[in-house]
């Protein structure tokens, strides 16, 4: 008998419930709900309430997803939590979830790769599964973007979005199979960053004054690599996977501009009808968009048993990673 490899077992998502629409965002700076849509295809995003914190929405994930997996708390021996706006810097928000859902002494980690937070743990998640070194992990991508985000800025404020997704990953009896995965990074500060807050740049009056713990990207350079790794990923993915991109049933895509999506799906040939589109609705939500956009796929019907799903992501590093699953 073959051993079992590991897989997902469950997903869970949580968005807060304050609805920021593009027409709010024109009265914060000089936008309209037309410019938005046109350049990231957002209409409308979620942000969370004033004590309303990474841990805690994370922590909403993770007990979905341990509910549909009929599992408790304690049934977890391993927290690896992707987020870019944790809640401190230390203890890690990892802990504050392990603290919340009284899960007792396990191992918790944080994962800081921005938006490729998500396929980053999900492929050491897998890993430690196979190693036998854990039984059950948790994986969850949280983000409250919102408290990160600088509200001078027309091209980078109307981005970005709170929420969080969790999965429970096991052994499975060949479903939701983590067929292979691979992640990278390459050097980029300036494309995309927090400048201050760390040992490089301590807070001070003038980084505060300067919004230098917010969110910088350069809009363009951050578009050209994405479209390039998003379809190098998606064809090296099948090539692993020992399939055809024909034979992919749906992309799921880190939602951060609908129009690197969709150019890089047309260099790779799957049609847009075989990929699962939700920014418009939730906005950018980093390490959270990818597990917030599998819950919505699996409870719309659009993922069955046999399907194989690609997961693809990029984000501050410039970090990029992908997971290949056959459900």
């Amino acid at each position: 008998m073959s051993k079992q490899q590991a897989g997902i077992l469950s997903i869970g998502a949580y968005v807060p419930e304050r609805v920021v629409t593009n027409d709010d965002m024109s009265k914060i700076v000089d936008t309209s709900d037309d410019w938005i849509y046109q350049r990231t295809g957002i209409r409308e995003r979620r942000f969370a309430g004033e004590n309303e914190f990474t841990s805690d929405m994370a922590l909403r994930a993770a007990q979905v997803a341990l509910q549909r997996a009929e599992m408790k708390p304690t049934d977890i021996d391993y927290i690896l939590l992707a987020t870019a706006s944790p809640d401190n810097t230390f203890p890690n928000t990892a802990c504050w979830v392990q603290q919340g859902l009284q899960m007792g002494d396990i191992a918790a980690l944080d994962i800081s790769t921005a938006c490729a937070g998500f396929v980053y743990a999900l492929e050491l998640g897998a890993a430690l599964v196979n190693t036998d070194s854990y039984n059950n992990v948790l994986v969850i991508g949280a983000e409250k973007l919102s408290s990160i985000t600088n509200f001078t800025d027309r091209g980078s404020c109307i981005l970005f979005a709170d929420g969080a997704g969790a999965a429970v990953v096991t052994r499975t009896e060949g479903r939701g199979t983590v067929v292979c995965s691979r992640n990278g990074a390459r050097f980029d500060y300036d494309a995309l960053n927090v400048a201050a807050g760390g040992s490089r740049m301590p807070a001070s009056h003038e980084t505060v004054e300067k919004n230098m713990h917010t969110i910088a990207l350069k809009g363009r350079t951050v578009y050209k690599f994405a479209v390039q790794k998003f379809t190098e990923m998606a064809e090296e993915a099948c090539s692993r996977g020992g399939i055809k991109p024909d034979d992919v049933a749906l992309v799921i895509p880190h939602q951060a501009n609908v129009n690197i999506i969709e150019s890089a799906m047309k260099r790779v040939g799957i049609g847009m009808d075989r990929v699962l589109i939700n920014i418009d609705r939730y906005g950018n939500t980093s390490s959270a968009s990818i597990p917030i956009a599998f819950d919505e796929a699996l409870a719309a019907g659009r993922i069955k048993r046999g399907d194989y799903i690609l997961l693809e992501a990029f984000g501050g590093g410039l970090s990029w990673g992908y997971n290949l699953i056959r459900w």
